[in-house]
């Protein structure tokens, strides 16, 4: 019923500066400083809700660092296999520590492609069941942990819990992010 929706990364920090007092997330680990604001991912994971069994899930990302704690932006998400949903949403991501830890809060809309009449195998009771195209409110809480790769690049798992129509769907994978 709901697919996933991505943790966003939130490794862009400042536009390109020479002062001192700005550092990128990487410069404490000896790397280069660079200052960035954008960041771009993807996403590769799965998504399980009850009764469908976990699904391949990818999305795309994008999010603009507004200080070195809180991001914004939105993404796209697609679970595959029985699922066949697509979730977009705007996205607010926390850095509580200022580091690669991260929370996310994402209020959106879930498109779930119907296919029709089909053999639903829940409580392993038997029973045809029609499933219709349908839109639903989704809302995302997630946690990630970004970690560098040089001064451009990133990677990230994540896990993800979907709210939708009373039910719970976790979402989970890896981001894997170039920021400019």
């Amino acid at each position: 019923m709901v697919p996933s929706l991505v943790a966003f990364p939130v490794m862009a920090e400042e536009d390109h500066t020479d002062s001192a007092e700005h550092t990128s997330p990487t410069e404490h680990h000896g790397e280069s400083a660079h200052h960035f604001k954008n960041a771009f991912a993807l996403f590769l994971g799965a998504t399980n809700e009850h009764g469908h069994g976990t699904e391949p899930t990818w999305g795309l990302e994008y999010g603009r660092a507004l200080s070195p704690y809180w991001t914004v932006g939105g993404f796209l998400d697609y679970a595959g296999g029985g699922q066949r949903n697509i979730v977009i949403a705007p996205m607010v991501v926390w850095k509580p520590f200022g580091g690669g830890f991260v929370l996310l809060a994402a209020p959106g809309v879930e498109y779930h492609n119907g296919r029709g009449t089909v053999e639903h195998h829940l409580y392993k009771a038997k029973a045809a069941v029609v499933d219709e195209d349908a839109t639903y409110f989704v809302l995302r809480l997630g946690t990630a942990y970004y970690f560098h790769l040089g001064s451009r690049f990133g990677i990230g798992p994540t896990v993800n819990l979907d709210l939708v129509e009373g039910e719970q769907v976790w979402v989970y994978g890896v981001n894997l992010e170039v920021m400019f």
